[in-house]
């Protein structure tokens, strides 16, 4: 059982909003147990297991030096299947792993998933403010699974030069006198 103290002012934990960032996992923590989480307001709720990561915006691909060097928590969730938790492909944890071991890993008896793995990978995707099953915004920054890319490919490279030339054009327009009114 673990407690879990619940604040109103939020607790610091930031609501990121990037389009599209260079993300890094600094740590990651494996649970393969439900576990009990009690609130201090004497509510409980059941913690799926999960993959439990802290993350560092290394680069902010369209807002550059915005919310860089800003660490938040996510997690990937294990799934039921016929009763039992596991790593299914079509989820935001099976995204993680193909995007960190390739598409063969689900097809291959012998892949092995190891925490460690993901300490220090580094992808590309959306950081999205979190929100509830109803859409009302709650404290934190949540990853969007079906952006996340490997950092260094052709999609993180595009987007920068996108950024440059959007950039550019920005500032050649930035004096806007010769504009009649």
């Amino acid at each position: 059982m673990v407690l879990v103290k619940k604040s109103a002012t939020g607790g610091g934990a930031p609501s990121l909003d990037i389009l599209a960032a260079k993300l890094r996992i600094v740590e990651a923590e494996l649970s393969l147990k439900e576990k009990e989480v009690k609130l201090d307001n004497g509510r409980s709720f059941m913690a799926e297991p999960n993959l439990n990561c802290k993350i560092e915006v290394i680069k902010n691909l369209v807002d550059a030096g915005v919310d860089e060097g800003v660490k938040f928590y996510d997690r990937f969730k294990l799934k039921q299947d016929d009763g039992e938790w596991a790593f299914l492909k079509y989820s935001k944890l099976g995204n993680l792993i193909v995007v960190r071991y390739g598409e063969g890993w689900f097809e291959d008896p012998n892949a092995e998933f190891e925490e460690s793995d993901f300490e220090g990978f580094e992808f590309v995707a959306q950081v999205e403010p979190k929100t509830d099953s109803k859409g009302k915004p709650l404290t934190g920054s949540v990853i969007n699974w079906k952006s996340m890319r490997p950092a260094g490919g052709a999609e993180e490279k595009a987007v920068e030069e996108k950024v440059k030339v959007v950039s550019a054009a920005a500032e050649e327009n930035e004096d806007f006198s010769d504009i009649p009114f």
